[in-house]
């Protein structure tokens, strides 16, 4: 026993270490990591002078707290991909969405120009013809009014063609217009599924911190009974820490799962989305 207890000073230090890993709070994804090295040794000694019973219960809490940062650690750095990726990927689809159709739409619009411009010369020749009638009348020159008439009716079917021309092109670059903007709305109402499963992730980042916020005062009190010799007090404060430990763990086990569901949707989406 006495060879047993020689022993445990070190195992206790470590596991002193270790349970101290989440005792001081941060921002939601980052984990409490700090203990001074004279707290680490107060409550390695504190622990190994315990009594046997109460000395496995607090290096239990010391072992759980451990599991619960390795878990929150790992968590974290899931996240930090997860969210990147998600980032990354979003925007590339938005930009994808962003392309749809665009050269397709370019090139009726180009064309459509160019063929009011090929068409342009016809309506100035006949707006002018018209102007030199209505002038004409007014001068009470019949003989020249009759004579433009007569050639602004010539040329009137030619203006007819060409308005309708432009006017079938015109709508059928608007049916085009519109039709990418129905696919359009269609991706983007797909992933506006994200904004709820944001919300859901603000929530449990917003129930992370507000945890963490409790963490201080507990600390407090375990360094309060360390000081004070207080073993129950300890394993009390330690099993304290390990609940709220444990509700950050599953707060941000969600958070992760909110990810992965975001993940589905650019994905599905992503599927759909035309390259351009």
């Amino acid at each position: 026993m006495i060879k047993s207890m020689r022993l445990n000073p070190f195992s206790s230090m470590l596991l002193a270490l270790l349970a101290f890993v989440m005792l001081v709070p941060g921002t939601a994804f980052a984990a409490s990591v700090s203990l001074s090295q004279t707290a680490q040794t107060a409550l390695a000694k504190h622990i190994a002078a315990a009594p046997a019973v109460t000395k496995d219960k607090l290096n239990a809490q010391s072992s759980s707290l451990q599991a619960y940062q390795r878990q929150e650690t790992s968590l974290d750095d899931q996240y930090k991909v997860l969210h990147s990726n998600n980032d990354i990927a979003l925007d590339a689809v938005n930009k994808r969405i962003k392309l749809i159709d665009a050269a397709k739409l370019s090139r009726m619009t180009n064309e459509l120009n160019a063929l009011r411009g090929r068409y342009q010369p016809l309506f100035d020749q006949y707006t002018a013809i018209n102007k030199q009638v209505a002038a004409a009348r007014a001068l009470k020159l019949k003989e020249l009014a009759s004579l433009l008439s007569r050639q602004a009716e010539m040329i009137k079917p030619a203006v007819q063609l060409a308005r309708a021309d432009i006017r079938i092109r015109q709508e059928t670059l608007s049916d085009a217009k519109a039709a990418t903007a129905k696919k359009i709305k269609t991706f983007k109402t797909s992933l506006a599924a994200i904004d709820p499963i944001h919300a859901q992730t603000k929530i449990a980042l917003a129930s992370v911190s507000g945890t963490k916020k409790s963490i201080p005062d507990v600390v407090k009190t375990l360094n309060a009974c360390v000081k004070s010799g207080s073993f129950e007090g300890t394993l009390q404060s330690l099993s304290t820490l390990v609940s709220l430990s444990r509700s950050i763990v599953e707060q941000k086990t969600r958070v992760i799962g909110h990810e992965n569901q975001i993940t589905g949707i650019i994905k599905q989406v992503g599927a759909q989305v035309p390259y351009s």
